[in-house]
């Protein structure tokens, strides 16, 4: 139970940094590459390996599932470039909705490759939990064309990453470490091409990129972290969070009052959290019952 509050708070706390993350990209805007972005987010998740594995030193680079370790890292590269093609087509709203599908996707994948057996509590929670991020964004889905249909398919990539984290990390398997070095390394050799056609960014903006430079990346490697001590089909709930979070940061720094369609959204969201953390104390209170003399 220890490891599932653990994992619930590594969840929170990428929520909080991506939200972050997001703000600072949004300052940004078109003053600053995409591309560019994505090769200094996994610039920056590849020093943050090399700061904490400053004792164990190349030791983190050692893994005998290197074409998994691999394959994990293009799949994060195919679903940023999804995600941008989407949000550059798209209206916002629309694609951001259709980012949050993601927490579905956790979960069939979770099945079909972790074997974790699905409770209907974790499909009722998944549910509740998509249908309070449409209340928040509110997408129009007005236009029925293939970028939508592009859009949802690519987001499977990124469910699929979040699985492969808890596959690699399996008993036996890579470290954290090991795998958010490689995820990041094979997105900094993917995007490393933008250096030859795309100019650099201007000195005003690069306050800002610590956005992507450091929040992103402590972000991105809570979550492989986290999934370590839980499975992969309870944690997909939380992805939802950070819609919660952008909600509490609009009104705090924009003064931004969300309507009545987002509270209630924001109260889905939170509902299928709990709802995935039922079973546990349940569960333990439940063998230890059967336990006691």
């Amino acid at each position: 139970m220890k490891g599932q509050r653990l994992a619930v708070g590594l969840m929170i706390a990428q929520a909080i940094l991506f939200a972050v993350e997001t703000g600072m990209i949004h300052h940004i805007g078109s003053r600053g590459s995409v591309m560019q972005l994505a090769l200094l987010r996994s610039g920056g998740g590849v020093m943050l390996v090399g700061l904490l594995a400053w004792k164990t030193g190349w030791s983190v680079l050692k893994t005998s599932q290197l074409p998994l370790q691999l394959l994990r890292g293009f799949v994060s590269v195919l679903y940023l470039w999804v995600s941008m093609y989407s949000f550059a087509r798209l209206p916002f709203a629309d694609a951001t909705a259709i980012s949050y599908t993601q927490a579905a996707y956790i979960i069939a994948f979770s099945a079909l490759i972790l074997n974790e057996r699905i409770t209907s509590l974790g499909w009722i929670a998944t549910a509740i939990g998509t249908v309070g991020a449409l209340l928040i964004v509110k997408p129009a889905f007005l236009d029925h064309n293939m970028v939508y249909l592009v859009a949802l398919l690519g987001t499977s990539f990124n469910g699929l990453a979040f699985v492969l984290n808890k596959y690699l990390q399996r008993p036996g398997g890579d470290s954290e470490l090991t795998t958010m070095f490689y995820v990041n390394a094979v997105a900094v050799v993917c995007n490393l091409p933008v250096l030859i056609i795309t100019p650099l960014p201007e000195p005003a903006i690069w306050p800002w990129l610590s956005g992507v430079l450091i929040f992103g990346p402590i972000g991105m490697y809570a979550g492989i972290v986290a999934i370590r001590h839980a499975s992969a089909s309870s944690l997909g709930p939380y992805t939802f969070l950070r819609l919660v979070i952008a909600v509490i940061g609009s009104i705090v720094l924009f003064r931004e009052i969300p309507d009545l369609l987002s509270w209630l959204g924001v109260a889905a969201i939170l509902a299928s959290c709990l709802l995935i953390m039922e079973p546990g104390p349940r569960g333990a209170k439940a063998r230890a019952l059967k336990a006691a003399p």
